[in-house]
């Protein structure tokens, strides 16, 4: 299938060093400009639901903190010192906040980072944030940097929305500032793709059934990957996760704080994790929700991603066979088989559509939009829909709309700018190993395709996708991250398909100081989604410091 978000999505949510355009698109980036479209008419990739009445747990008062909610300037934190001296500029620098133009209750600011921290006297990123401040002056306790996931969520969207993803409670003790990461949305974007090589990512046959298809889908990525290296030039090459977590140690000394505050979901978590391993002194109170770690293996990987996808494929099917509507009938043994038999259908015949421009589409964009509907239990409803209509019917109008609005792609077949498919490949190319292919590794593949078929078709043909990018990927160390760190809180969903359970549990046990908790719920995103037991968790943890016990179930 064609690139899908990660959670990580599959940080992206393919296997390290592996990419499957729909798959990877899935595991990537939190689009806030739905809630335009209705709240959650689908839900954002990387985001948790939207809460219309958020829980607001009552703790122990917190301690009274310096009303700074609102200056117009901020200066540098005490401690702020702390860097090298060749970043003095940066980290000296002094933000101007000025009301948004679309909120006079936010305020909206531009900060300066280098574009390569080993040259720092080079260009620079300009980078775009925005603070709703602490609604109680009172019980301020400082600022929550925030990001929504991806790669390629826009911060400064996420925290637009915090009356609707954070509680009211969390937003009295916190200024929450969101930010565009470096090359993203209003942070100097890097568009490195045109419309049609974004479509072609889907409409290559995901599952080649010649040596000839096989070839032509591998000619294609390797194409897109140099083309994106080569238009997005130097900045394009300098959007690594690495980077984003020193920028954000900026951040957190420009809007005055000695310690880092974050809340970080899907994608985010991995930004998470690398800032503890960097600046482990200067967190302070962290949460990671729906998570991934810096060290999982390419097999461990794949291991999640299973379980991630077949047990949210399990509870959708458990929930449509109850019904009278259900597309795939109410034998609960027999559904999963017809989605199977679906998507090889749709592989010798595209589904018919009259939307986005489009007269026909394949696996790829189907088997990205049955995925993406997996992120929500808000979303099984049109999943059912969806698949009726391509049963019964052979048109795949409701998928392939579902799927284009979570790419933001209009009716004219164009993608906004802020599709966060301009910013996968710059930053999986710099995140990920390569994973070179291998006989053995081929026929690991094929065994594990061979024994969950419809997992083997929604993941399609996994292959390194960086070859043709010109700088080697991060290299996961396996060794403890964030000594010296206090406790960081990494919270996830039992049936997650984008950030599988099995990956947050890793990167708690992977965290020196790592606390797992745990949510007997579905879809992707733990906070704010259904679960009041988490939400107390997470408020009590952020606004009154407790601790939960690890391993903690809700």
């Amino acid at each position: 299938m064609p690139p899908a978000p990660q959670g990580p999505g599959p940080a992206p949510r393919v296997r390290p060093g592996w990419f499957n355009p729909v798959v990877a698109v899935v595991a990537v980036f939190a689009l806030l400009a739905v809630v335009g479209l209705g709240v959650w008419a689908f839900r954002p990739v990387d985001l948790p639901p939207v809460a219309i009445q958020t829980p607001s747990p009552t703790g122990p008062s917190t301690p009274s903190a310096p009303p700074t909610s609102g200056p117009s300037a901020t200066t540098p934190a005490p401690g702020s010192t702390d860097h090298p001296r060749e970043l003095d500029r940066f980290y000296g620098q002094r933000v101007s906040w000025s009301p948004c133009g679309d909120s006079s209750n936010h305020q909206c600011a531009k900060v300066k980072v280098p574009v390569d921290y080993a040259k720092p006297a080079g260009d620079t990123f300009t980078l775009a944030l925005r603070k709703a401040p602490a609604t109680d002056p009172s019980k301020r306790i400082g600022s929550m940097l925030i990001n929504p996931g991806g790669p390629g969520g826009s911060g400064v969207q996420y925290a637009q929305y915090a009356p609707f993803v954070f509680s009211k409670n969390l937003r009295a003790a916190y200024d929450i500032i969101g930010f565009d990461p470096r090359g993203i949305g209003q942070s100097d974007a890097v568009g490195c793709l045109t419309n049609r090589q974004m479509d072609l990512l889907f409409e290559d046959d995901p599952t080649p059934d010649t040596p000839a298809e096989r070839q032509k889908l591998l000619a294609d990525n390797d194409a897109i990957t140099k083309s994106c290296a080569t238009s997005g030039g130097e900045r394009a090459r300098h959007m690594s996760s690495t980077e984003v977590a020193k920028d954000m140690d900026i951040i957190r000394a420009l809007v005055g704080d000695k310690k880092l505050n974050y809340y970080g979901v899907s994608y985010g978590t991995f930004l998470g994790a690398l800032y503890a391993d960097l600046f482990p002194k200067r967190v302070g109170r962290f949460v990671l929700d729906s998570a991934m770690s810096p060290n999982q293996t390419d097999l461990q990987q794949t291991q999640y991603d299973i379980q991630g996808f077949e047990s949210s494929m399990d509870a959708f099917i458990a929930w449509c066979v109850k019904r009278d509507d259900c597309a795939l009938g109410r034998d609960p043994k027999a559904a999963a088989g017809k989605i199977v038999d679906l998507l090889d259908r749709v592989d010798r015949q595209p589904l018919r559509t009259t939307k986005g421009g489009q007269t026909s589409i394949g696996e790829g964009w189907v088997g990205f939009a049955m995925f993406m509907c997996l992120y929500s239990n808000t979303s099984w409803p049109t999943l059912n829909r969806g698949l009726a209509q391509a049963l019964d019917k052979g048109i795949g109008d409701i998928l392939f709309t579902y799927a284009s609005q979570v790419l933001e792609r209009d009716a004219t077949g164009n993608y906004a700018d802020s599709t966060y498919l301009q910013a996968m490949i710059p930053v999986r190319c710099a995140d990920w190993p390569r994973t070179p292919e291998t006989p053995a590794l081929e026929a690991e593949h094929r065994k594990l395709q061979a024994a969950h078929p419809l997992w083997a078709r929604m993941t399609g043909e996994l292959f390194d996708n960086c070859r043709t990018w010109p700088t080697p990927g991060r290299q996961p160390t396996g060794k403890t991250i964030g000594q010296g760190a206090p406790p960081i809180l990494v919270i996830g969903n039992l049936r997650d398909p984008a950030t599988p359970i099995g990956g947050t549990k890793q990167l708690a046990k992977d965290l020196a100081s790592g606390v797992l908790v745990t949510s007997d719920n579905d879809g992707h995103g733990t906070y704010l989604s259904g679960n009041s037991c988490i939400d107390s968790v997470v408020d009590g943890y952020m606004v009154s410091g407790t601790v939960p016990k690890n391993g903690k179930a809700c």
